[in-house]
């Protein structure tokens, strides 16, 4: 087994790597005591536990569970110590050294693979000495030391050439001639792309035969020979294509686009570039990704810092408290001897004691600072998932919108029923968005309160499964609905969070089965004198679970992978037990590998009549005492007050634009307003500055703030910086003129 591999532009070894390993590796899954045994324990079973746990660092490394990975490999190495084995030191640190530079602490990653390079020589091993000098020459490489880079890759290259590993050469001889094309150094380019020409018929992973041709084309690009470059970059789109390979596609096309330019033909460019933009598309989506985890990664492993940093100082504060107790007793053995002695011991104990409650003093000082700075770090984590939030709510806020118009709109009435359903999705995907908050909030989840609002059952399944209509096509399967007669037709209950459980479960049956039937099941358990027990069953003819899986499915950010096929973010199944959770309420797992799986839950609704379901809804108008007052809308995005000016023009109001709050104060100073929209995030100047100064000198037109941030914050803070009111975006429309209605202070006589 190899440590993992890092390329600067391509990670074509990296990727071979989780291929190898998801076919040959099944991780031991072992709890931490298991890697913590006795003293006593025999170095023959210390070495069968560093193996198992060798296995588990490379499993959590390519599940990207990089806090995992650097605490039990500080496990791992305190076993090599134990037994004095610098091998197994070394390579132990090749996994937590790759971990430190995913997580982007190249300093610490630096003096770990330094560490390795002086142990491996000590051991006198060359494979050890050759992967610690490739793993620095990645590590260099990824930081932008070319020159570091290449002394270190050609140290491994004499080993590897030596041991005749060939795929480790190629890959070697792939970065250097990558360094030396980015310097446009044709000479050493050849050397190296020469090398890859000598090994590649010994090559059959299709994603370095790839990095072939795209380093042969690159060549021949720096060469200006641009038909042989445009025929080295289709070989090399065309296998990236085949192997689903994004990074490939996106740099293919990029120099294909260049050759074609330099060839003059224009036309053939044009049509790689549109080719290329849905491969540039979901590169960027990957990346955004991929950033979020990592920044994730490095706050959990701040956290853990702070968290052992904490149990050290606990530690050692129970262990001085012991030694106190310890000298007590000898104290009081010794009064029973003679009296003086008595005196003599209880004046020392007396200035003993002094000094170890000073020391416990100081002690708990650090503690306490421990503590705080994990408190901390929780909440720059808490503030950057609630960033992300806004950065969600914010578009979320223009399609529902958009959708809430084009519903009203006449001539769209027979696309109705899509529009609902498209306006429902984003719903969905709002409220998601609202309780992905809530998994790092586990308090305020437990005391949390459902909603009981009357629903109709039949019609709210309906919306779910037309509202996946997608998803089902896209794996060609099938939807089968049964709901039994028995059960009433308008239930009353959090249908919002019912819809959240089945959506989440039926899109994972989805993404898991192919050519396949999803079955949606509910039936009557029990019918009690206020409500009905109903069972729920979401069934699939899918993949299945392994049995190892079904222990931890529900975890975050877990779910059980095909190769090379990764699907979703993990968290739709930890969503469905939390919500499962505020219903008092607990969900079964049944599945079979290669069969299907199913799932099934039971949650307790009251009874209710249609009418009491057909309350008359808000009204979707203003009153005419205010029609046609003058309505300023501050706000940045285009959309955004796209959405906002529709609604309010739709009900006879006179709108004016402002895209930041200086521009308002602008337009305010010669214009009067009857109210004025402001949203709270602008460049330029925000909305708590404008606000602050129309205050100056206007305290009564009503100011009410647009926000997309957490809605669970107090308004009480915005009232004291002079705003009337708030509107969560995105908005219901209703809700909306209700704001408007009930805050209005017209300026104008009617």
């Amino acid at each position: 087994m190899h440590a993992p591999q890092i390329l600067k532009m391509r990670k074509l070894y990296f990727f071979f790597v989780v291929v190898f390993f998801s076919s040959l590796l099944v991780a031991q899954e072992e709890t931490s005591n298991y890697f913590d045994p006795p003293v006593d324990t025999p170095e023959e079973e210390i070495l069968t536990r560093l193996d198992s746990l060798k296995n588990k660092l490379i499993h959590d490394y390519y599940s990207n569970n990089f806090l995992e990975v650097l605490k039990y490999g500080d496990m791992g190495l305190q076993l090599a110590n134990r037994i004095d084995n610098l091998a197994w030191d070394v390579e132990i640190s090749k996994y937590t050294g790759s971990a430190l530079i995913r997580i982007k602490d190249t300093l610490r990653a630096e003096k770990t693979f330094t560490e390795s390079l002086k142990k491996a020589k000590i051991v006198n091993d060359s494979t050890l000495i050759a992967d610690a000098y490739n793993n620095l020459g990645n590590l260099n490489n990824e930081i932008g030391q070319d020159a570091k880079a290449i002394a270190y890759y050609n140290e491994a290259l004499k080993v590897y050439r030596a041991k005749k590993n060939v795929t480790r050469v190629f890959v070697i001889h792939f970065n250097l001639s990558d360094i030396y094309l980015d310097q446009e150094n044709v000479a050493k380019s050849k050397q190296h792309v020469a090398g890859l020409d000598k090994y590649l018929d010994s090559i059959q992973i299709p994603l370095l035969r790839a990095g072939y041709y795209f380093s042969k084309g690159r060549l021949a690009l720096l060469e200006k020979d641009w038909d042989k470059a445009i025929e080295y970059f289709d070989n090399d789109i065309s296998l990236s294509k085949k192997h689903d390979y994004t990074d490939g596609l996106v740099e293919g096309y990029e120099f294909l686009i260049e050759a074609y330019v330099g060839n003059g033909d224009y036309e053939q460019a044009y049509l790689a570039r549109k080719e290329s933009d849905e491969y540039v598309d979901k590169k960027h989506e990957i990346e955004k990704a991929a950033a979020i985890n990592e920044v994730i990664a490095r706050m959990n492993v701040n956290q853990y810092k702070q968290e052992l940093k904490a149990k050290e100082l606990e530690n050692e504060m129970n262990r001085q408290t012991a030694d106190r107790n310890k000298t007590i007793v000898y104290i009081t053995l010794a009064a029973s001897v003679v009296l003086l002695i008595f005196v003599c011991t209880m004046f020392l104990s007396f200035k003993r004691r002094k000094a170890l409650v000073r020391s416990l003093q100081e002690t708990n000082v650090q503690y306490l600072d421990a503590k705080k700075k994990a408190e901390e770090l929780s909440e720059v984590k808490t503030n950057f998932l609630s960033a992300i939030s806004h950065e969600l709510r914010t578009p979320l806020y223009g399609i529902i919108g958009i959708a809430s118009i084009l519903k009203q709109e006449k001539p769209l009435a027979k696309y109705k029923e899509d529009i609902t359903s498209l306006k429902f999705s984003a719903d969905y995907l709002l409220a998601l968005i609202n309780d992905l908050l809530f998994l790092n909030k586990l308090d305020a989840l437990k005391n949390r309160e459902l909603e009981n609002k009357p629903f109709h059952l039949r019609k709210l399944v309906r919306n779910i499964t037309n509202s996946m209509e997608h998803m089902r096509a896209k794996n060609n399967n099938q939807f089968e609905i049964e709901i039994t007669d028995d059960i009433p037709e308008f239930l009353k209950g959090d249908y919002v969070k019912l819809s959240q459980i089945l959506i989440n479960l039926i899109s994972n049956a989805c993404k898991f089965t192919e050519e396949g039937t999803i079955t949606v099941s509910i039936t009557p358990k029990e019918i009690r004198e206020t409500c009905i027990l109903l069972d729920f069953k979401i069934a699939d003819t899918g993949m299945g679970i392994s049995e190892e899986k079904q222990r931890d499915i529900f975890d975050e950010f877990t779910q059980d992978m095909k190769s090379n096929d990764f699907q979703g973010t993990g968290l739709g199944l930890a969503i469905v037990k939390r919500l499962l959770d505020l219903h008092d309420a607990t969900i079964e797992l049944k599945s079979e590998k290669n069969v299907g799986t199913e799932f099934s839950f039971t949650i307790c609704y009251e009874v209710t009549q249609k009418t009491e379901i057909e309350e008359v809804p808000k009204e979707e108008t203003i009153d005419r005492s205010i029609v046609g007052s003058h309505i300023l809308i501050v706000d940045d995005n285009k959309i955004n007050r796209l959405v906002t000016r529709k609604i309010l023009e739709k009900n006879k109001f006179t709108c004016t634009i402002a895209e930041n709050g200086k521009e308002a104060l602008e337009i305010i100073n010669d214009e009067v307003f009857d109210m004025i929209l402001m949203d709270v995030n602008m460049p330029i100047m925000n909305g708590f500055e404008a606000t602050r100064e129309i205050r100056g000198f206007n305290s009564t037109v009503p100011i009410i703030a647009l926000t997309a941030t957490d809605p669970t914050k107090s308004f009480e803070d915005l009232k004291g910086l002079g705003f009337t009111d708030l509107i969560i975006k995105p908005y219901d429309t209703a809700d909306f003129l209700e704001v408007i209605k009930k805050n209005f202070v017209s300026t104008v006589k009617i």
